[in-house]
């Protein structure tokens, strides 16, 4: 007796319903095995060990949902190789577990350095959302191709054998209850697929969002979510924020090429009330990698400086953020180079304090003019104001180290030694002068030690130093808050007139 054959439609609804079928089975281990994969156990473990290479926590955790996500797509796409299912559970295991998280955290109000209120700025926070998203979408694209090419190695080759067999010994049927059925050769023609090219829009999307996302790693995702506290002026008639603009000056000692810096000139500076007043200055240096607006960015100097001169707890001053990236292949440390090719240091305690005394009202003396830096920036900050105690009365070294380290200072023991703090703060002539602020974090464990051996060394010599340490790792919340409590520590006063102009060369 001859087996009914399944109709037309029903092996049409067949062929329809597998595919769906693998998909949400595809979805489902992408969804289980990132919730397994997201434990605090594994999450936490993995946050700590990347935390170990110099990002802080918030960072590290940011790195460690995107790693997860693109592992949980792997799996998903491996065991079924199905890749939408796997890319949609992965994309939703990272928003339940780490985005969902990260968002509650933002809604909690927070404040500055000082206690003020800073405002919460909803478009950041949803730009920050998208941006992530979009990470997340490309993390897991990337691991569902991975897991594709592992599942046709790995996976696909003893499945089809699996398969043959099955069809061979247990599934096979006599040609005599086989029906005949018509062939025919399809057609090569040319067909219309919308759903391609509505994927290669999504990712063109996804990659100019993610091209949005550098200073998530470099700075802290939470960097542009807060804004400055709205705080009013404390004298009528002048802005309650100063004025911050990238600017250019050519430097002689850095082969007649044009260096960039940020400056923040004080709410007064460009008005009536202030048009005869001269400021102090500090200059700020960034680290490695950074930018001249690193320090306005992640470290929240304007704010800082506004919120303090509003509440009338500083005076005005202006604030210098000068370009410390050198030649290619090596960082600067804000140093002079081993072979005289690069005079950083020069080049900002000589040359630009100089321009920036020409070109700005400054109080052009060492009392008036400080120096600080955060990690690179920190231990640059140190080194030249020890060298240059002349120039520099205040130094603030945040995140920083003590020894000279990297190749830019050749091989020459005497000149590492040289270009060491901890070493020649007690060979210097004058030193003695500077008043020191040291600031570090608890949890860095790469700085944090390297800072208290050199406080030791301050309280031996009896140096005048104050050191700051809180918690949290290296990162943009320790060095934005110590520098709002740097700025309050420096002692302009008195801030008076310049006795002589410095004329423009």
């Amino acid at each position: 007796m001859k087996q009914k054959q399944p109709s037309f439609f029903n092996r049409r609804r067949n062929k329809q319903l597998i595919p769906l079928l693998w998909f949400f089975v595809s979805f489902l281990v992408a969804l289980l095995s990132g919730l397994l994969l997201f434990q605090h156990s594994i999450f936490d473990g993995l946050s700590a060990a990347i935390i170990t290479t110099g990002l802080d926590s918030m960072r590290a955790q940011l790195v460690s949902a995107l790693l997860l996500t693109m592992l949980a797509a792997l799996l998903g796409a491996l065991f079924t190789n199905r890749k939408t299912g796997a890319l949609l559970g992965a994309s939703v295991v990272f928003i339940l577990c780490y985005m969902s998280n990260f968002i509650q955290t933002e809604l909690i109000p927070v404040t500055d350095a000082g206690g003020h209120i800073k405002p919460l700025q909803t478009d950041a926070l949803i730009h920050t959302s998208i941006v992530m998203g979009a990470l997340a979408i490309i993390s897991a694209f990337i691991g569902v191709a991975v897991g594709a090419a592992f599942n046709e190695v790995l996976i696909k080759p003893p499945s089809l054998v699996i398969r043959n067999i099955w069809q061979h010994y247990v599934n096979r049927r006599e040609l005599s209850d086989r029906t005949t059925r018509n062939m025919s050769v399809a057609g090569v023609f040319q067909r219309w697929h919308p759903e391609r090219w509505a994927a290669l829009v999504i990712m063109i999307v996804l990659f100019f969002l993610v091209g949005q996302s550098s200073d998530l790693f470099i700075l802290s995702p939470d960097t542009a979510i807060h804004g400055a506290p709205d705080i009013p002026p404390i004298i009528k008639g002048v802005p309650s924020f100063g004025h911050t603009q990238v600017l250019t000056m050519r430097s002689t000692l850095l082969g007649n090429h044009p260096r960039m810096f940020d400056i923040y000139l004080p709410p007064s500076y460009n008005t009536p009330v202030g048009k005869n007043k001269h400021y102090p200055t500090i200059y700020l240096l960034h680290g490695s990698p950074g930018k001249i607006t690193d320090w306005i960015d992640g470290g929240k100097a304007a704010e800082s400086a506004d919120t303090l001169i509003d509440t009338g707890k500083i005076p005005e001053l202006i604030m210098v953020m000068p370009d410390g990236n050198g030649a290619p292949g090596a960082t600067s440390e804000w140093g002079n180079s081993g072979n005289g090719k690069q005079p950083m240091e020069d080049y900002v305690a000589k040359e630009m304090v100089k321009y920036i005394d020409q070109h700005y009202r400054t109080i052009p003396d060492a009392d008036h003019r400080a120096i600080g830096g955060l990690s690179m920036g920190g231990f640059g900050a140190m080194n030249i104001g020890i060298h240059h105690p002349d120039v520099f009365n205040w130094v603030i070294a945040l995140g920083g180290y003590y020894q000279a380290d990297g190749s830019v200072w050749g091989r020459n023991p005497v000149y590492r030694h040289y270009n060491s703090p901890l070493i020649q703060i007690a060979h210097q002539p004058h030193v003695q002068q500077l008043h020191i602020f040291l600031g570090d974090a608890t949890e860095d464990k790469r700085f944090y030690p390297g800072m208290l051996t050199f406080a030791k060394v301050l309280h031996q010599l009896h140096f005048n130093y104050t050191m700051v340490t809180e918690h949290g790792g290296h990162s943009w919340k320790v060095w934005a808050d110590q520098l709002y409590k740097a700025l309050s520590w420096i002692n302009w006063q008195p801030v008076h007139q310049a006795p002589k102009a410095i004329p423009k060369s």
